[in-house]
Order: C-alpha cells, then sequence, then structure tokens
C-alpha cells in the first residue's frame, strides 16, 4: 500500500513536550499503521537529548519514521523541510507539545476527500493548559488551526512553500490560499493543541512584526481593529503569564452547553 498521510513535528529543545506528543502517537500506532501513515520529524539540533529520545521512539513504532536534524532557524524552514521529505500524498503538521487526540477519523475523511475532489481537511481541535489533564472542544467549531489541517502535498506546488521571512503566521496565509481548492469541514475531533503565553504563535512583538512585513511586501493578510486590539491583549496575557482571553471565552461556552472538556491521555 501506499503511504496514505505524513504526519509532520518540528521540534527544538522542547523534550517534555515531544515526550506528550509521541506518547499520543502510540496510543494510535495501530491506526495510523493500517492507513498507512509515515512520521516526519525535523530537530532543530536539540541539546535537551530530544533527537535521542526520538531515536529510541522511532525504533519500535510501527510507521515508518523519518528523523532529520537542521540547522536552526525558525519554525517554518524546518516546516518545509518536512514538506520536502514527505512521500504520502496528504500532510499534517502536529508540532511537540500538541496531541493526537483520535486517528480514527483519519481514514473516512481521506476516502471522503477523494471522492469529492477536495484538496483539504479541516478537523476540529481541542486547546489546554501546559500540565492540564484535560482540554476544551467546542464541536461543530472549524476555527484555523493547522494542527487539525491535512491538506495534499501536492497543494505546494501551486500555492508555494511556507514564507520563512515571517514568524508565526505563515501557517495560516497558506491555509487561506489553499482553500479555493476545495475544503471539507470534517466535524471530527483529530488534535489538541496547548495555549499560554509562552507560544510563539502568541508573542505580541512576533505578531506585529509579521503584520509589518505582510504589509511592506503586499501579502493579502490583514489583522483588522480587532487583530489590533489583539497586540494589547496579548501584551498583557505575556505579562500576567496566562492566555486569560482564550480561557474566559471557552469557560463561558462550557457554562452555556457549547463546549465541552475532554481527556488528554
Amino acid at each position: 500500500m501506499s503511504l496514505r498521510i505524513s504526519i509532520c513535528i518540528v521540534v527544538r529543545n522542547a523534550i517534555h513536550d515531544l515526550t506528550c506528543t509521541l506518547a499520543s502517537l502510540d496510543r494510535h500506532s495501530r491506526t495510523l499503521n493500517l492507513l498507512p501513515a509515515e512520521i516526519v520529524v525535523v530537530d532543530g539540533y536539540s541539546t535537551d537529548s530530544g533527537y535521542s529520545l526520538l531515536i529510541d521512539w522511532s525504533r519500535p513504532f510501527p510507521c515508518e519514521t523519518r528523523l532529520v536534524q537542521q540547522s536552526p532557524s525558525g519554525i517554518y524552514p524546518a516546516m518545509n523541510l518536512c514538506v520536502g521529505l514527505a512521500q504520502a500524498e496528504w500532510i499534517m503538521f502536529i508540532n511537540a507539545g500538541d496531541l493526537l487526540m483520535d486517528a480514527a477519523p483519519l481514514g473516512p475523511a481521506l476516502s471522503f476527500a477523494q471522492e469529492t475532489g477536495a484538496c483539504s481537511i479541516q478537523f476540529e481541535s481541542a486547546v489546554f493548559r501546559p500540565g492540564s489533564a484535560c482540554g476544551y472542544w467546542v464541536p461543530r467549531s472549524f476555527p484555523a488551526c493547522h494542527q487539525s489541517l491535512v491538506y495534499r502535498r501536492d497543494l505546494h506546488e501551486c500555492c508555494g512553500l511556507y514564507t520563512e521571512s515571517l514568524d508565526i503566521v505563515s501557517d495560516r496565509l497558506f491555509d487561506l490560499s489553499i482553500r479555493k481548492y476545495g475544503r471539507i469541514q470534517y466535524p471530527a475531533l483529530l488534535s489538541a493543541t496547548q495555549v499560554s503565553p509562552a507560544n510563539a504563535s502568541r508573542d505580541p512583538k512576533r505578531l506585529k512584526k509579521d503584520w509589518m512585513i505582510t504589509r511592506e511586501s503586499d501579502i493579502p493578510f490583514d489583522i483588522g481593529t480587532l487583530g489590533r486590539l489583539t497586540f494589547f491583549l496579548l501584551t498583557i496575557e505575556k505579562q500576567l503569564g496566562v492566555s486569560l482571553s482564550v480561557w474566559v471565552r471557552l469557560r463561558i461556552s462550557l457554562l452555556m452547553g457549547r463546549a465541552r472538556l475532554v481527556q488528554l491521555g
């Protein structure tokens, strides 16, 4: 059987997060092997024994695994290397710290996409605080979340690779560029991602830098009025050490019955 999906991971000096991510893959190893899937990992020459952990983990793991190291130069060069190494028809990124919640929907969703000609699939995702045993999931909600986005690898041929001059928004720009080729919204929980002010994606300085680059380069990315407010909120949350706006919103959704708690292990 030919490989159906490449599950890509990029990591640097995040051995605790990586351990959790690999454990989530272990829990679904049988399903992934039946797809079949491959695991592609790019490590930024970690100094915390993370690469040794990957080597030891990959030996008994049933799926084909590709491990490479690359000089650290940002997340998007590492993601682009993953794309170049991937050999399956479909790609998904689930980076260190993210969790694969359920691999069972992948097979049916990929088959449905094949039948309909869709080129990308947006699954549902949960979010959780670092160290938490459970996460928040809003069923039937499909926010742009690259940890739960699966897309055809050949989309990079027409839409290009991830923009390496950007720090945190290139995956969002790529997501916007591929939607016109057909998108399935698949109502199943696929992954969970941790949210904290320590996340690079919630760094107001990096967001502002990317915003300025897109404006100067005429890249179609406008954060709008609410986006400008985001700079202020992210700055406050960085100082507080907690992503207050996220958890307040999800707590209200939970009280209103729109969100539910899910176990992560």
